[in-house]
């Protein structure tokens, strides 16, 4: 975990424990030598508050859907998934760079007047 301790007026976490297994391990023995009273978090709840753990992933997996949604609701794809789709289904091709694949996706919603057939106003 980052010491934020410097810039918060705490003073300095003691040094990583002999004998600590884990950073749960690593938090009791910080939280022994901080508090005189009180109780530490069991294991589970210092998971599941601390940066580390497997929520943070998740929240980080839900953050990445939402962007690809909204990207999908104004018609721009998602690259990540155009190199998998790729690598699963046509190995053997060349996949097109970012920008390449950026301005593909935008000529197929905005077809330029350049392009033979395109750039006629639908309505």
């Amino acid at each position: 975990m980052l010491d934020l301790s410097p810039f918060l007026g705490r003073r300095e976490s003691p040094p990583p424990v002999a004998g600590a297994v884990n950073v749960y391990d690593h938090y009791l023995a910080d939280h022994a030598s901080r508090h005189d009273t009180g109780v530490p978090m069991s294991a589970a709840e210092f998971e599941r508050y601390s940066l580390g753990s497997d929520w943070l992933t998740g929240l980080k997996d839900a953050a990445k859907k939402v962007v690809q949604t909204c990207r999908l609701m104004v018609g721009i794809h998602d690259y990540e998934y155009y190199l998998q789709h790729m690598r699963e289904r046509h190995p053997d091709a060349v996949p097109m760079k970012r920008d390449e694949f950026y301005r593909y996706c935008l000529e197929a919603r905005y077809p330029s007047a350049d392009r033979p057939g395109g750039g006629k106003c639908p309505c």
